[in-house]
This record gives structure tokens, sequence and C-alpha cells, in this order.
């Protein structure tokens, strides 16, 4: 037999036993890598990846002097360059999330609901990006948000419709879920699924893993004017004949005001150190009144959550997006990224970005580390 076939077979022996070696430790061993400050300086908002470019895209937030600017910007991690799209939304907000969505026409657009105005108002209007047109839309008024609020709600995307659930509007706190879909006629978007969303909060971390919604943490008004921070985690089974809210494993510490990542079973993306994400949803904890650099893994299938890497800036009302490995350039953003939020008060609106990269499965890095090892 040939050595290299020899070598082969001996890879595919070792390699389940290394890998198994390492889930069952868990030393994740990547770190958060801070990247050249961005064009924009946004607080309590969001950015999204779009397939059909290779962009991220942020539809404006607030400002450190606490007013809202609606422009629509994009990043081009092959390029690290940041630009202005020249176009607005028709109502500039804050605290909302960005959903991508194909319409009856077969356009994409990124959906957002609700949101804070400037003057504290808030809207219960849906608008739309659409970035292959770089243009905006504000949808029928019939197509309005029908509840209370769904400003800094649970928003995820399943089988291109959007689950919303809570919200938060400076003093009323919200308890009901829905589901938005596009491709309904013009007022029949929307189809509540209840109350059963307990306690009722705003600024809440979600994911979606193996067919399954999940809200994580949160906060609610005290009746103060205080917010306070929850451990809660709750999981939706959309496919279910009565989806309702069930509790799952409870947060390590209350969190809040964060972006999370979520990996199904079949996931392919690993860490550094060549831990699978498969079944897992990584999730930055923060909070009111102050941010802070924690991160936590959950584990779908023990229902368990652990520390994960800390982030390198203490940040709160941050956005997130996946840029996926092989997207952009190596020692570009890519993997989880994060940009903008505040830090320590308002009016310090953080400029720098920051990132985990990942890598996908067979691990790149691996096969030359097997060889340092003796292996041919």
């Amino acid at each position: 037999m040939k050595r290299n076939t020899l070598s082969f077979f001996v890879l595919l022996a070792v390699w389940p036993l290394l890998f198994a070696q390492a889930s069952s430790v868990q030393a994740w061993n990547g770190t958060w890598q801070t990247a050249a400050d961005s064009g924009f300086q946004f607080t309590r908002f969001d950015g999204e990846y779009y397939p059909g470019d290779g962009k991220v895209y942020f539809m404006g937030g607030r400002l450190g002097n606490g007013s809202t600017d609606g422009s629509v910007w994009s990043y081009d991690p092959r390029t690290g360059i940041y630009a202005d799209t020249g176009v607005d939304l028709i109502v500039p907000i804050s605290n909302y999330k960005m959903n991508l969505l194909e319409d009856a026409s077969g356009t994409w657009g990124f959906y957002v609901f609700c949101g804070r105005l400037a003057n504290g108002v808030h809207t219960h209007a849906v608008q739309v990006y659409y970035p292959d047109t770089n243009t905006v839309a504000q949808l029928n008024g019939a197509d309005d948000f029908p509840g209370m609020t769904c400003s800094a709600a649970l928003n995820v995307v399943y089988n291109n419709k959007v689950y919303v659930a809570g919200g938060y509007d400076g003093i009323n706190n919200g308890g009901e879920s829905a589901v938005f879909d596009p491709l309904a006629p013009v007022g029949s978007r929307w189809t509540s699924i209840g109350f059963s969303f307990t306690p009722p909060r705003g600024y809440i971390m979600g994911a979606v893993v193996n067919e399954k919604i999940y809200a994580i943490g949160g906060a609610w008004n005290d009746g103060s004017g205080n917010l306070t921070n929850v451990s809660t985690v709750q999981v939706l089974d959309p496919n279910a004949p009565l989806p309702t809210w069930n509790p799952v494993a409870d947060l390590p510490e209350p969190c809040s005001s964060s972006q999370a990542f979520s990996f199904d079973d079949a996931s392919p993306f690993r860490d550094p150190h060549g831990i699978p994400l498969a079944g897992r949803i990584i999730s930055g904890c923060s909070g009111w009144p102050d941010e802070n650099e924690r991160v936590y893994a959950y584990s779908v299938d023990s229902n368990t959550w652990e520390p994960f890497p800390s982030l390198q800036i203490d940040r709160r009302d941050q956005a997130g997006a996946f840029i996926p490995p092989g997207a952009a350039p190596k020692g570009a953003m890519s993997g989880m990224c994060l940009w903008g939020g505040r830090k320590d008060y308002d009016a310090n609106v953080l400029l720098t970005p920051e990132n985990y990269e990942v890598y996908r499965f067979p691990w790149p890095m691996f096969l030359p580390a097997i060889s340092s090892q003796g292996l041919p």
C-alpha cells in the first residue's frame, strides 16, 4: 500500500476522535477581532448580509446627539468600503431589526417593522429597502403592525415569513406574537399567534435552529421608567398546530440589547479550534443600563449555556450580520460580525466593528496541523 494511501486511512481514523475530544472539552479557541472603523456612527440599529451582491446593508439608526438618521448604508467585505447608498427610509427609525424576504413579484427586500422616531414617538409602519434597485418603500397602512408595539421586538425569518414577538415603545411592554407574510394580499399580511410570550419585553435576541425559534433574554419596563433585564429563554415550534412559547434553560445571567447567531445541526461551520458550531446559538449578553462584553453559547441538544469568548469592546444596541467564509478576502471581516452600538453613555456611539471568524468544514487549517504532528 502506498504511503499516502495509508496516511489517508490513518487520518480517517483519528479525525472523529480528535473532533469528539474537542467537542467534549469545548475549548473555544477563537477571539473577536476589531476591524477598520465604519463610515457611519449608529446605535439601536441592525445590519444584514445580502447574498445577491455580497454586501451588508444598514437602514440608519440613532446618532450620538439623539437624532435619528434614515440613511441606508452598505458595506462590501471584499473591499472593506462603506458607502451611503443615497437613499433614506421614508420614516427614519431606530430600535429595529432587518429581515430579508421575497415578495410575490420575486423581488428581495429588507423589511423593518415599527421603530422609534427622533421625537420619541413609535411608528407601526412596515418599510422595505430593495438592494437590487436601491429603492425604499413604505407598505400600505393596512399592513401596519396590528398590535400594541413591535419596536425592539424579536424578529426572525422562517420560511420567508417574519415571526415577531414582544416589543417596547418606551412605556408599554409588548407580549403579542404575530407572523408577517409578504406573499399575502394587502391588508392580510399579519396573523396573530397569541399572547403566550411572557414576560412581555423588548430588546430580545432571536435565533432559528432546526426549525425552532428561540427568544433569548430581553428587558421589560418595571413601571418606574427603568428596564429590568431577564435571563428567560423560550422556544416556539412554528409548525405546531397551536404554536406556543415554551421555556428552555435560562441564560447564565440577565441579558438584552445584543445580537445572536444560530447554526442548524447541518451547519458546516466550526470555530478556529475545530469545535462544531452546529446545533448552537452564540448570543451576546449586554443589557440596560450598562453594556458588557460577555457572550454565551447554547447547545440545543443538551439545553445548556456556557461561556464563549468575550467581545473586545463592551457594547449594546449594536447591529449584527453573518458574512459567510469565502465572501471576503482572508483577514477581512467575515463570520459573526458586529457594528456600532453604544458604550458607557448614549453620546458615545462606537465606530469600531468586530468579528469572530469561523471556518467551513472541512477545516482548511486542520490538515497542516495534522501534518505537523508527523503524518505525511
